[in-house]
């Protein structure tokens, strides 16, 4: 079974918290049932050293999670990214060891040798793909697909842009018929909320959150409770313990 971590994923919605370093907020939220955490190095406080980075990311290891390793460059945030190809192929060299589990987008001019660093450390590989403008159609998403599982990724990501509610309908379908293939999906933006509990229905593999939520995030305590409202299963271990206490 796939895993990232000691996390198996595949039965239920598995919840991932983009963190930025450090904070109260990610111990609290690590508390309340999120299941891996996201090190977002790009956006990483201060000067994005190997040192800094190793050091910050020892820090979030204490939670004891599964931890993902993203370092987004240009065309993979909005905005302008933060570090040259040459430094976010050095601080993956870094970052790779000290993870479970390593995101790199499918556009990385450094992605061959990046996916050689995470299968050298056993890392899950999340191939991505990010499209901030629109939802493509059903062929495009299709060669994202192929591309992905052709250089050999575990989980393929696919986040696009909603800008109408057939966006999430078409990537909600596409999801469905492709659930085999270990796709993680989102329907970014307001419109797009909704994705993040229903495209786990249909087969997505992780639902992100953040500690400061945007493109349709929804906050990590709101996302936890509604997922344990919609997917007993995803709440099973509590179910199981509350039946047992009944006959204490």
């Amino acid at each position: 079974m796939l895993k990232i971590g000691g996390v198996k994923l595949g039965k239920v919605p598995r919840v991932v918290l983009a963190v930025v370093g450090e904070s109260s907020a990610v111990a609290q939220a690590a508390g309340e049932g999120i299941d891996i955490l996201e090190a977002r190095v790009d956006l990483f406080d201060g000067q994005l050293t190997s040192a800094s980075v190793v050091d910050e990311v020892k820090v979030l290891k204490r939670h004891e999670m599964p931890l993902i390793g993203t370092i987004r460059g240009q065309g993979e945030v909005r905005g302008t990214a933060r570090v040259s190809d040459a430094q976010r192929e050095a601080l993956y060299q870094h970052l790779s060891p000290l993870v479970d589990a390593i995101d790199i987008d499918l556009s990385a001019t450094m992605l061959k040798s990046v996916i050689a660093t995470a299968r050298r450390n056993k890392n899950t590989m999340i191939l991505s793909h990010h499209d901030f403008r629109s939802t493509p159609p059903a062929s495009t998403l299709e060669h994202i697909v192929r591309k992905a599982t052709t250089l050999g990724a575990d989980i393929i990501k696919i986040a696009t842009l909603a800008r109408n509610e057939s966006d999430v309908v078409r990537l909600l379908q596409f999801t469905a018929a492709h659930r085999q293939n270990n796709l993680v999906t989102i329907s970014m933006g307001n419109i797009g909320s909704l994705s993040r509990l229903v495209l786990p229905f249909a087969g997505s593999l992780l639902t992100y959150t953040s500690v400061n939520p945007s493109d349709g995030q929804i906050g990590a305590t709101r996302l936890i409770e509604d997922l344990r409202f919609y997917y007993p299963r995803y709440n099973e271990a509590l179910i199981n313990r509350t039946r047992l206490l009944e006959f204490v």
